[in-house]
Formats: C-alpha cells, structure tokens, sequence
C-alpha cells in the first residue's frame, strides 16, 4: 500500500489533483494497488485526448460548414441583387461611365463656352480661344481616358 503522496509523485500530478481524480474515479488508495490506480488514470487521459480531438475535428469541420454556407449565401445575394438590377456587372458600369463621360465633356465644353461668352459681352473684347480650347481638350482628354482597371488597381 501506497501513501498518496506517492502514488501523486508516481503519476507526476500533485496530491490535491490525485485525491480528485481517486474520488471520481471512485478508488480508495488504500484498498486499490497502485497499478489499478496508474491504469485508471491513464484511460482517463486517453479517453480525454479523444474526446478532445474529436471536438477539434468537430470544431474544424463545423467552421468550414459556415464558410460553405456563408459563401453560399453571399452567392445567392448576389444572384439576387443582379436581378433586382442593384449592382451591375462590370461591362455595365465601363457602359455607364462611357455614357457620363460624353455628357461630361459635353457640358464641360459648354460652360466654358457659355463662360467666354459672357465675359466677351460684358468687357466688349473678343476673347482668343485657341489657348483656352487646348486647355479644354487637355481636360476632356484625361476625362475620356479614364479607365476602369488602373482605378480598381489602386
């Protein structure tokens, strides 16, 4: 017969840990050998690591569920939203921003136009416009050079 100190330093845990483990185990050190004890323990560390392992996995497993369905879900979203015609696809806003820009340009021409219009009336001079439309051209070139990809790039 062991003391439990002993069996404690046998199993390398400390006696408080080992007076838990022999009432959940339901063992007396008194009356069980130390080789009952040690076997016991171990199968209790086995069955632990176990059960252990197969929550991990479990664990693991249930997280690439969600994603699945998370992806699933963001997918079906995203049908959906192109349906409803609340996103567009990328040909459609290369179209839409076509289309701006020529209404841009245009109304951009425009003001300057209305602009040295309006300063012609008012001061009584002619205005030389061969300086201010290589301007206007210049602006309206970066304007109708924009382009889609090398914005999504940055």
């Amino acid at each position: 017969m062991h003391s439990q100190d002993e069996i404690a330093e046998h199993l390398d845990i400390s006696t408080r840990k080992l007076r838990d483990l022999l009432t959940r185990y339901n063992l007396n050190h008194k009356t069980s050998s130390l080789d009952e004890i040690r076997v016991r323990y171990i199968r209790d560390l086995r069955e632990k690591a176990a059960g252990r392992r197969d929550q991990e996995a479990q664990g693991t497993l249930d997280q690439a569920r969600f994603r699945d369905l998370m992806a699933s879900a963001q997918i079906k979203e995203m049908t959906l939203f192109k349906e409803q015609k609340l996103i567009l696809d990328r040909e459609q806003v290369r179209e839409a921003m076509d289309a701006w820009v020529m209404q841009a340009k245009s109304e951009y021409e425009s003001s300057i136009e209305k602009i040295l219009a309006m300063i012609e009336s008012q001061s009584g001079n002619p205005i030389e416009r061969d300086p201010i439309n290589r301007i206007v051209d210049a602006t309206c070139r970066v304007i109708a050079d924009f382009n889609i990809e090398s914005a999504e790039s940055d």
